[in-house]
């Protein structure tokens, strides 16, 4: 499986030695945001399934038995805080069962970093051992809890307890600042993955040797007032980030605050309550002294949206103007300039105007000019209105089970939006497999749930996994039958009626008796009212299906036991033929395409032959069959196989070639 840049670093977070991990090796628990946010997209992939692929890549190389957990968020109920799940415990590494879970959740609520990280640490330090956590979260907190507050609080309690952070395609300095604390608190990492160029860099470093830490050189940090010059008092934050990568290098606190920074060019930011400001420093052998000037006033910047309003989960252009300085971005925030769950942005270094997908929710809304030297501060906005979209479905009100239905659609049609078939008063998350993006046309051709009951067509909005609009149908049993005339006996062809479905994955076909509904032996795909099957190869009890197959697992529509005799097989030849002659032989049996008449050298396995030697049973006329003798003298034997399974002698004569 194609790993993403996501699971480099993840691997770069836990890297460990193979041998004798369980032992070795600390408590290691991964843990996934599935707030709703996860359904927006990097590059027209929905970050979730970014999320899961990273994660299969990385099980796939953590050692054998380290102890490995899994816990998440938010997947399970929207809006609910306290929806936090240790999904697999801790225990030496289960594979199947990390990569199952990873696969059935789904993003759904909010973003309880908080509690997560409470509930986290309580369980690692419960089992009396080094413990380290990896946290994977595309925002910040959105439930009131304070993470680094509890991770300063973990770490001064003793608690044997390191965090890794992973912040995913966050754009806002200070929004990564949040989270990066945790790791830094804890003595982990921080690491930022913003887009498809980062994670494809990310992938390669994780598959080369780490790199040795490059030499720190001394930088102090200093703010002081832009009107007077004198030191700023009080609380100060800083934010340091490397101007090349745009990755969060440090954050730290206080006026006169002093760390190593390797050689390189940084965006220092400083905030202390309303004053803010940010400078760009380059970092040499002898290290740096960086003087913040701040300041209440900001730049002037205007954002001027193209209309005052538009519906719901529309794209908006947006013009704009201010001091265009790298790193500064737009953002869609609610009136009072309050963060989204979902968050939508775009960099102002694109030009003006951008692009912004709306939220899915009508509503009252901003669009803001983010300015990242002033510590990520909205120097202008300008308000929106959402309004409801012109949204609607149409399909049949009941559709059988397992058919293709056509379904028509009118929506916003953004990057990503699909349509999907949910169980009644079900989410976007829960279409298992029923779905069809948009993009694809205003009539869709969807297969039905393959279960009655009453369900619901959704139109569910790319960038945040909002349904927009429903509409209820019900499916009802799909008839199907299946019938033959005559007895049937091994290796030969039997014509089966049948009625159904009818969809092009469905099949007709043979299986064992009993057997689960994914095993079968021989099948055609239903056309027409009759298809041509082989018949089984050995003789015995087997059952006739119609089989649905549909994105729950195939379903046995319709069967009928069948009992397959042996068959009755006659073959003479001369006991002596010249070599490269063409024989005539009398043969008599199963003329399926699959069975041959021809020559091996005896004792060979039931499916040798000699090349050019043998001949197609479905060629026998009037109970006679030609084949060509091999071309080299000696004995062999002339035989009758059955192919339709593994190949099978049932009838053999010696033959002297000379």
């Amino acid at each position: 499986m194609r790993q993403t840049g996501i699971a480099a670093l993840l691997a770069a977070a836990l890297a460990v030695p193979a041998a004798t991990a369980q032992e070795t090796q600390p408590d290691t628990l991964l843990v996934i945001d599935m707030s709703n946010s996860m359904w927006g997209q990097i590059d027209g992939v929905a970050k979730v399934e970014i999320a899961r692929e990273a994660l299969a890549g990385l099980v796939e190389t953590l050692p054998d038995g380290a102890p490995t957990g899994l816990m998440a968020y938010g997947h399970r109920r929207t809006g609910d805080c306290g929806d936090v799940e240790q999904v697999v415990p801790v225990t030496p590494l289960d594979r199947a069962a990390l990569n199952r879970a990873v696969a059935a959740m789904k993003p759904r609520g909010k973003t309880p970093i908080t509690e997560a990280l409470r509930q986290a640490a309580a369980g690692l330090n419960a089992n009396d051992r080094p413990a380290r956590l990896v946290l994977i979260s595309d925002g910040i907190e959105t439930c009131g809890g304070d993470p680094c507050a509890l991770a300063k609080e973990l770490a001064a309690g003793g608690i044997d307890f390191t965090a890794h952070v992973i912040g995913f395609d966050i754009a806002s300095r200070a929004d990564q600042a949040k989270i990066a604390c945790i790791a830094s608190e804890t003595g982990g990492r921080y690491f930022n993955a913003r887009n498809a160029g980062e994670l494809a860099q990310a992938l390669k470093s994780s598959t080369e040797a780490a790199p040795a830490e490059p030499a720190g050189f001394p930088v102090s940090f200093s703010a002081v007032e832009a009107e007077t010059g004198n030191a700023v008092t009080g609380p100060i934050d800083w934010a340091v980030t490397d101007a090349t990568s745009e990755q969060l290098v440090a954050t730290l606190g206080g006026n006169d605050a002093k760390m190593e920074l390797p050689a390189g060019d940084y965006l220092v930011t400083a905030t202390a309550g309303e004053r803010a400001g940010g400078v760009e420093v380059s970092v040499n052998d002898q290290g740096a002294s960086v003087v913040v000037k701040l300041a209440s006033d900001v730049p002037q910047a205007n954002v001027t949206p193209a209309a005052a309003s538009a519906s719901a989960s529309s794209s908006l252009s947006v013009a704009f103007t201010g001091p265009m300085e790298d790193g500064d971005f737009l953002r869609i925030t609610g009136p009072d300039g309050e963060r989204l769950e979902t968050d939508s942005w775009a960099w102002v270094r694109d030009g003006s105007p951008v692009s912004l997908r709306l939220p899915s929710e009508p509503g009252r809304y901003a669009v803001a000019y983010v300015w990242a030297k002033g510590g990520d501060r909205s120097i202008a906005t300008a308000a929106i209105e959402v309004t409801p979209a012109d949204l609607a479905i149409e399909l049949p009100a009941e559709v059988p089970a397992g058919t293709m239905v056509k379904v028509s659609w009118r929506g916003p049609n953004g990057e990503g939006d699909y349509l999907a078939f949910v169980p009644a008063r079900g989410t976007g998350a829960d279409y298992d497999g029923r779905y069809a993006f948009v993009r694809d046309g205003a009539e869709l051709s969807m297969q039905a749930p393959a279960e009655p009951g009453d369900y619901e067509a959704v139109y569910v909005a790319g960038n945040d996994g909002q349904v927009m609009v429903r509409m209820p149908f019900k499916v009802v049993a799909s008839p199907a039958t299946v019938s033959f005339e005559g007895p049937l006996t091994v290796g030969s062809h039997v014509d089966v009626a049948w009625t159904g479905p009818g969809g092009g994955s469905d099949w007709v076909g043979f299986a064992p008796a009993g057997a689960p509904a994914g095993e079968y032996l021989g099948w055609a795909t239903p056309e027409g009212s009759s298809v041509r099957l082989p018949t089984p190869a050995i003789a015995g009890n087997y059952e006739l299906r119609y089989v649905l197959s549909a994105s729950e697992g195939p379903k046995v529509l319709a069967s009928t036991p069948v009992t397959v005799a042996e068959a009755e097989v006659k073959l003479e030849a001369p006991a002596e033929v010249a070599a490269g002659s063409e024989v005539q032989v009398i043969a008599e049996g199963p003329m399926a395409g699959a069975n041959w008449v021809g020559f091996a050298l005896p004792g060979e396995g039931d499916a040798a032959y000699v090349g050019g030697a043998w001949n197609s049973a479905e060629n026998i006329a009037d109970g006679r069959i030609s084949v060509m003798a091999p071309t080299e003298p000696g004995q062999y034997e002339l035989r009758y196989v059955i192919a339709t399974g593994e190949p099978r002698v049932v009838a053999r004569v010696p033959v002297t070639v000379k």
